[in-house]
């Protein structure tokens, strides 16, 4: 069961998110119908561990293992779903992960078995990753740093 509940004015969503580094690039998820990347990620489920749900995720959506490299941040994020219109809050912990098996980083592009339709997973130069194209926006500053974050996020807009 997932960790993600609604009341009459808002909703609650604990959600783990993940990025894979290569050389100069990084995995990450291309919405294909609003053109925009995002952390590869999903719900935490009711026992589960942050750690274990992303490789759960991971695996669900790819078919491939991979390991917690670290912890990269925690987000506490409020925003109006552009989908239900409504407020939500959001607790995302996002984790830097790699490979199990050194092939996988071999491939151009990895399918997204879940979501095909919508989106798929993408090596991307960190030189393309822009503010405008990155969602959520407040975490493009915090891709590449080294160190823990927490980032405390209201925004008033809607979220994509």
């Amino acid at each position: 069961m997932d960790i993600s509940f609604k009341f009459p004015n808002i909703s609650f969503n604990y959600r783990v998110g993940c990025l894979i580094k290569k050389d100069n690039y990084v995995l990450l998820e291309e919405n294909t119908d609003n053109n925009y990347y995002s952390f590869i990620g999903g719900r935490v489920k009711l026992g589960e561990t942050s750690s274990e749900a992303i490789k759960r995720e991971f695996f669900e959506e790819t078919g491939l293992n991979v390991e917690v490299v670290r912890c990269m941040g925690i987000v506490e994020n409020f925003f109006t779903s552009k989908y239900t219109k409504g407020a939500c809050h959001e607790i995302l912990i996002i984790y830097e992960l790699k490979f199990t098996d050194k092939e996988a980083y071999k491939q151009d592009n990895i399918i997204n078995k879940e979501e095909a339709k919508t989106s798929k997973f993408k090596w991307i130069a960190k030189d393309k990753i822009t503010k405008d194209n990155f969602k959520p926006e407040i975490l493009y500053n915090y891709l590449n740093q080294e160190e823990l974050f927490h980032i405390i996020n209201k925004d008033e807009v809607v979220n994509e």
